[in-house]
């Protein structure tokens, strides 16, 4: 299944098109003065463009600083006594849905998180659930998103055609939730997924503070 674009309109893309614009500007007021031979209008007009296309450029040099992607630490998985440890992740890193929960993603709740929120989430949780195609859609929103729990879940088949969509994702637990026929094509299409199916499991999701006493013991 082809992927869905989703045209989207950022504050980068703006300073760009910006940019864009007052070089377009300049270079046209620069062209003025040769065709009009110097008059003191038309440079004015040109140092003016010049001006904003310095601060067109400027704003951009920011706004690419500030919102730079920073490096995502890979969530550590390990199986231990049917557990999952899952380290580094704190309380902001996961959130755990019930059937209303899923149903208002398709509301667009996700979309109002804010995007720090929305950065931080590593982990989505929703067990024994129905899970719309849809839901695809909502998860795109959590850039790291890394690890799926739908265990037991009753899942729709386009979601997991839909996978592909999620490229951060490495695990997906989804014990009774994806048939054999489907999780083979998924397997083929996305070989760096692993996928947890042969028992049920819980997980231990720990911080980056509580790692090393972990470690120590």
């Amino acid at each position: 299944m082809g992927k869905r674009k989703r045209p989207s309109i950022t504050i980068t893309k703006v300073a760009i098109a910006i940019a864009v614009v007052t070089t377009l500007l300049a270079m046209t007021a620069s062209g003025s003065i040769v065709i009009s031979g110097g008059r003191n209008f038309e440079e004015g007009i040109h140092q003016v463009a010049l001006v904003l296309m310095l601060l067109a450029y400027l704003f951009l040099i920011v706004v690419i600083m500030a919102f730079k992607p920073q490096p995502v630490v890979a969530l550590n998985v390990v199986e231990e006594d049917g557990f999952l440890l899952i380290t580094p992740c704190d309380s902001d890193g996961f959130v755990v849905l019930d059937q209303a929960g899923v149903d208002a993603t398709a509301m667009g709740s996700f979309a109002k998180m804010p995007k720090q929120r929305r950065t931080a989430i590593r982990i989505v949780v929703a067990r024994a659930v129905s899970i719309p195609n849809s839901f695809s859609d909502s998860l795109a929103l959590f850039p790291n998103l890394m690890l799926l729990d739908l265990q037991e879940a009753k899942v729709a088949p386009e979601f997991w055609d839909d996978l592909e969509e999620l490229p951060s994702v490495t695990h997906v637990l989804a014990t009774n939730a994806i048939a054999s026929d489907m999780l083979r094509n998924i397997s083929i299409s996305l070989p760096e997924v692993r996928f947890w199916l042969d028992k049920p499991r819980n997980l231990v999701i720990r911080s980056r503070e509580s790692m090393k006493p972990w470690r120590e013991k």
